[in-house]
């Protein structure tokens, strides 16, 4: 899933006094949604096929979470005006916050074909095969995309502005492909030697001696001692087994806890969502959809987030653990702190969340 940055262009002539559509996109810019929504669905009464009208429904709808309604929206506006470019990268934007990154690629292509030199097109079509080349790049190294990427930010355009249209090549930002992966990480994906099953036992060694020697003739008729000695010592205890192995679950557990807070504090919404299982039960009943949208909106809206893990304690039982922390949480005009407690489970590699509480 991506980051949309909600970029509301402006018309530039100036008037004397506001038009309906000029209200709608000021109450939008207010983050007045529902007042917005209100004015809009008065005017399309009046207008019902008003193409600009039409466009900012899907922004509002956009802007609301409901992704799946934009789409919609969007697409019946390509539909009868095939030459919508501003529509066309809205659905871009649309289809890679779902993770669509193919279907976000052919639209965002789409609008360039009807305007090549539309500067944001340009600019979330490069981030989109950036992406989609450093998911090639993870997958041949085996390495889970989700986590090792990040997701770019896409502008979704909140009205159409012919004038922005204009040439603006000087503007457009080129993007490479995906970075080298560092050895470190290359190592990582290696599997580890097989660990030596033989007993370390030493070769028993026979000194020569003279014959007259009767020391000698005594200890050559003697068994070998220290490899009888040593036996025990080659298998090593199933306790100690056990004990290094729940430590590295809890130290995988403490960088999966840190791994998350740090993705909440960036912003970045695809190592952030991709923190929680398949199998996680949002509050209240909620679905996962409407719940990731919800996050998304409240995580992206803001200009700046810190979450720090206090007295984290962990325990693992199996391929399930718990994590109990105080969250310190702050954001741009917010701070505070709370008890939380992570539910989570081991799948492969990675221990993903199933459950979040707040004591």
């Amino acid at each position: 899933m991506f980051q949309m940055v909600l970029g509301l262009a402006c018309s530039s002539a100036l008037r004397a006094e506001p038009t309906p559509q000029d209200n709608i996109k000021q109450a939008i810019q207010a983050g007045q949604l529902e007042q917005a929504l209100k004015l809009l669905q008065q005017e399309r009464q009046i207008a019902p096929k008003d193409v600009p009208l039409r466009f900012l429904e899907g922004v509002i709808q956009a802007q609301q979470g409901q992704t799946d309604k934009a789409i919609e929206t969007f697409k019946k506006l390509t539909e009868s005006n095939p030459d919508l470019s501003e529509a066309y990268n809205n659905l871009g934007v649309l289809y890679a916050a779902k993770g669509k990154l193919e279907e976000s690629r052919s639209n965002l292509e789409k609008a360039l074909q009807t305007h090549p030199s539309y500067a944001a097109a340009h600019r979330n079509l490069s981030d989109v095969q950036s992406q989609l080349a450093k998911q090639t790049y993870a997958k041949a190294l085996q390495i889970d995309s989700k986590v090792k990427n990040s997701a770019p930010q896409l502008t979704l355009l909140g009205s159409i502005d012919p004038q922005k249209r204009a040439p603006v090549y000087a503007q457009v930002q080129t993007t490479s492909a995906a970075p080298p992966v560092g050895a470190s990480s290359i190592e990582s994906a290696k599997p580890a030697p097989a660990a030596s099953t033989s007993p370390s036992v030493p070769a028993a060694v026979v000194t020569p001696t003279t014959p007259s020697t009767p020391a000698a003739q005594v200890a050559a008729a003697k068994p070998s001692t220290p490899a009888a000695a040593e036996a025990p010592k080659a298998e090593p205890k199933k306790e100690d087994a056990q004990q290094k192995h729940a430590k590295t679950d809890q130290t995988d557990v403490r960088n999966a806890v840190s791994a998350w807070a740090k993705a909440w504090s960036q912003k970045d919404m695809a190592r952030y969502l991709g923190a929680y299982a398949s199998s996680f039960s949002p509050p209240d009943k909620m679905s996962r959809a409407k719940w990731e949208s919800d996050r998304q909106i409240r995580i992206v809206s803001k200009k700046t987030i810190n979450v720090e893990i206090n007295a984290l304690k962990i325990e693992v039982s199996g391929n399930k653990a718990s994590a109990r922390f105080q969250q310190v949480y702050e954001s741009d005009n917010f701070k505070g702190n709370s008890h939380k407690t992570l539910e989570m489970i081991k799948q492969g590699d990675r221990w993903l969340i199933t459950r979040e509480t707040v004591n």
